[in-house]
């Protein structure tokens, strides 16, 4: 038995070792306890891989999954987690280690899931904690550098999502395969004057292209970019005239669609390319686009120029120096299309395209050529793209994974948005794995796969679809990592003496009791009162934020909702919710009386500013504050009320020595002494300047 405890205590040192909260590790190790006693066999005492595996995959499919997916799937990720620790635990010892130096060693260097999803209630951090994921993967020596440092984490993260190498979407429900993957987009065909739908990749689509991209051709010139004019062309379109860059990049030159095959090597300005197509039957003035394409592919450019091989507006896929001058190419064979031609010497060629993001600042425009202007081109990342051979380009430029952030992946419709592709996102079914697959994509009908060196990273909020719901083909190849609330990292924030963490913790408990765990509160929400911890502050995050999410968790079921805030043990001022005041004969008449409960309710508009209301949420309050005993120069007595104003300026109001709710009173004292209840611009006095007004009208009166 003392071994069994030792190896549970390993168990639990294991987990923390990776971040897991230790009330977490509890119910780990108690989740065990539930498997021991019904498989009759004490888990604790398990060595052998084999016969945890076989747990495992018992309370994982078939009839004992209910067994395992009991309190959202707990015990069956348990048991996942001592699998994990055993193999560990074997791994240590063929090493050499003795298996009691296990918790000194958790499993730091396991490279990080490609798929995962951080999942817990609103509020938990976990969109906050993606950049900490992101950077494990990309960047994990700076992350360790400076993992206190909370600025310079952000500043890395926004450089690699510059770069290209982190992407971040949200899913909602009307988020489509087409968003996601590839669709079709209209776009201004110059040739016919109409429109075309073109196939546009998603932003799954682009990042896996992204990260698949291999430079075919890797030159290293010594080019000096100062002086040097940078063009954009477009070789043709992707889907339909594909071979054009394809016959461009094996024959070293770029050609130009629009000229009619007309041969332009004479022209000398815009004036005589216009009498070209004149004497071809085609009428044109200097601003009509076909006359701009041309000057500046024959006149425009100059040897020694850079031009850039677009790939739709998003992507290139060359990079190349022109080395000839204007040369007619006649094509019968295409129709003379393409005909106008200038010699290039290719320097980068990448397959599949890049991203613009690697050399600009912006996006391409729609035209087929035009020479990109000095805010537009990032000289100093094209100099660096162009002086580095790819593998060292690799060192320079960032790593070459590629993360995917899906923030809120429970809420969009996983079949509708990822299709087919989601069996290619499983490890073992990515390319370049022995089991690698791929699809034909429906729109541009060309193979697709999935890189091995793209990592997807989800976000689950609980509270809207709990893990049990999610997405069964999600749930299978994601590894799931839980965010819970974290009051610990309250610990140093108090407002006038109340622990701020002991609040969390005790609200939590309460919904855990009456709703699950699932709908719990996160601690970000009182993270701001590190920096402004007044009452004000802590009230305006129980009436803007607090109370709103608890309404939406009970269904506006405000008795639950005042459990839940103590309020049933607490004096009515110090209430958050109260009793409304309507009658039922009053509402539908003598008939209904009986037949009809009045649940109407009403917030405490001044219990929000009051310490002891939220004192009282962790306890009962022993006491009923009693009434000063003798009036001051800020104090009233009026029909059997003491308004007290405090040195605060809070206003409290007593009846028989025992305070009461003060807006109402403070209105209907208002109202006798005709005290207005708004100032001069409209707005509606708060207690503490209605209670001044009334204390004010009293002390008046008795003069």
């Amino acid at each position: 038995m003392a071994e069994d405890n030792n190896r549970r205590a390993k168990f639990r040192a294991f987990l923390l070792g990776q971040d897991y909260q230790d009330k977490t590790t509890k119910e780990y190790a108690r989740f065990i306890d539930d498997l021991s006693n019904h498989c009759d066999s004490d888990i604790f005492a398990i060595t052998n891989i084999d016969e945890v595996e076989a747990l495992v995959a018992r309370y994982s499919s078939g009839p004992e999954y209910d067994i395992g997916n009991k309190y959202n799937g707990g015990p069956r990720a348990a048991i996942k987690k001592y699998l994990a620790f055993v193999k560990a635990e074997g791994e240590t010892t063929m090493n050499g280690d003795t298996p009691t130096n296990l918790e000194l060693r958790p499993l730091v260097d396991a490279p990080p899931p490609l798929n995962q999803i951080l999942y817990g209630p609103p509020g938990t951090g976990k969109t906050h904690n993606t950049i900490d994921e992101a950077l494990t993967i990309l960047d994990p020596d700076f992350l360790k550098t400076n993992h206190l440092d909370r600025a310079s984490l952000r500043v890395r993260f926004g450089e690699l999502e510059a770069s290209g190498h982190i992407r971040f979407v949200t899913f909602h429900q009307s988020f489509s395969y087409e968003d996601f993957v590839e669709g079709l987009r209209a776009e201004p065909d110059e040739d016919k004057g109409q429109l075309k739908f073109v196939p546009v990749p998603g932003v799954f689509k682009s990042i896996c292209e992204d990260a698949a991209v291999k430079v075919v051709v890797d030159q290293v010139p010594e080019i000096d970019l100062s002086n040097r004019a940078i063009w954009k062309m477009s070789l043709g379109n992707r889907v339909e005239e594909n071979y054009i860059y394809e016959e461009c990049i094996e024959q070293s030159r770029i050609l130009l669609g629009w000229g009619a095959g007309i041969d332009f090597s004479d022209v000398k300005s815009k004036a005589d390319i216009i009498t070209a197509f004149k004497a071809n039957n085609l009428s044109y003035t200097t601003a009509d686009y076909p006359v701009t394409a041309v000057n500046a592919f024959v006149l425009g450019m100059r040897v020694g120029d850079l031009v850039i091989a677009s790939d739709g507006n998003s992507k290139f896929r060359a990079i190349g120096e022109i080395i000839g001058d204007y040369e007619y190419l006649p094509r019968a064979e295409e129709d003379n299309e393409f005909t106008q031609s200038r010699s290039v010497r290719w320097l980068k060629v990448f397959a599949p395209s890049t991203a613009v993001s690697a050399i600009m600042n912006k996006s391409f425009m729609q035209k087929a050529i035009y020479r990109l202007g000095s805010s537009v081109i990032d000289r100093a990342k094209l100099r660096r793209l162009l002086s580095t051979k790819a593998s060292e380009l690799q060192v320079q430029q960032g790593p070459k994974a590629r993360v995917l952030i899906i923030d809120e992946i429970n809420r969009g419709n996983i079949s509708r948005i990822f299709g087919e592709l989601i069996t290619l996102i499983e490890p073992s079914k990515r390319a370049g794995n022995t089991e690698a697959l791929s699809v034909t994509l429906p729109y541009t009908k060309k193979p697709f796969s999935v890189p091995n060196n793209l990592y997807i990273i989800g976000t689950m909020n609980t509270a809207d679809r709990s893990l049990a719901s999610l997405d069964m083909a999600l749930r299978r190849r994601f590894v799931f990592k839980e965010m819970p609330p974290r009051p610990d990292l309250l610990a140093d924030i108090n407002v006038a003496g109340v622990s701020v963490s002991n609040l969390l913790e005790i609200m939590n408990q309460r919904i855990e009791a009456l709703l699950d765990r699932e709908h719990c509160l996160g601690h970000a929400y009182f993270l701001p009162l590190r920096h402004d911890n007044t009452i004000g502050h802590l009230g305006r995050i129980f009436m803007q934020q607090i109370l709103p999410l608890l309404k939406e968790y009970f269904f506006e079921d405000w008795e639950r909702i005042g459990w839940v805030l103590n309020d049933h043990r607490k004096p009515a001022v110090d209430r958050f919710i109260l009793r409304g005041s309507a009658v039922v004969a009053d509402l539908f008449g003598d008939d209904f009386d009986g037949k009809v409960q009045a649940k109407t309710w009403e917030l405490n508009p001044e219990a929000f500013e009051r310490l002891s209301a939220y004192q009282g949420i962790v306890g009962p309050r022993a006491a009923v504050v009693k009434a000063a005993s003798q009036a001051d120069d800020d104090s009233a007595d009026y029909r059997g009320y003491r308004l007290l104003r405090m040195a605060d300026t809070t206003v409290k109001v007593f009846e028989n020595g025992e305070e009461q709710v003060a807006m109402p009173i403070l209105r209907k004292l208002a109202q006798e002494l005709n005290v207005s209840l708004t100032n001069a611009s409209g707005g509606i006095y708060n207690t503490r300047q209605l209670g001044a007004k009334v204390i004010a009208a009293i002390q008046r009166t008795q003069r």
